[in-house]
């Protein structure tokens, strides 16, 4: 009987490492897939949009909420993928997202002080990185 059941793991580990690579890691559209149901588990495409109403009465923080449980699940996801160039592209992004809920909360900032801030986050790496996960990833039901 014991036997039996360490064949069945052996097989099922074997099976396991067939399906994940090697290293145990998510293929790039795994990856993706991850992303796309950590999103819809977590509402966040309804959290986005709710956010962009509240940022147009001056209510910051769902904008703030939103980004971080995003922010969270790029970093997530980053650390489970065997794309070297996506993990990347998502910790640049979950990086981005951090500063600007960060911004986002800064009460000391005006409207035009603000939309500056954000403008000094769309540097040439994020750019890069952004295309790259546009590329990586390009269809993501749960966040577009």
């Amino acid at each position: 009987m014991l036997k039996k059941i360490s064949a069945s793991a052996a097989v099922l580990a074997i099976a396991g490492t067939v399906l994940t690579g090697c290293s145990g890691k998510l293929s790039t559209e795994e990856t993706c897939n991850y992303i796309n149901d950590q999103a819809q588990e977590q509402n966040l495409k309804q959290k986005m949009t709710d956010a962009g109403s509240a940022i147009a009465t001056g209510d910051a923080s769902k904008f703030r909420d939103a980004t971080a449980e995003l922010a969270s699940v790029m970093k997530d996801a980053a650390g489970k993928t065997s794309d070297e160039k996506l993990a990347d592209a998502l910790t640049r992004s979950a990086d981005l997202s951090n500063k600007m809920a960060e911004a986002m909360g800064d009460d000391s900032l005006d409207l035009v002080a603000m939309a500056a801030k954000m403008q000094e986050f769309q540097t040439p790496e994020f750019t890069e990185a952004s295309t790259y996960l546009t590329t990586a990833c390009p269809s993501m039901p749960a966040l577009d």
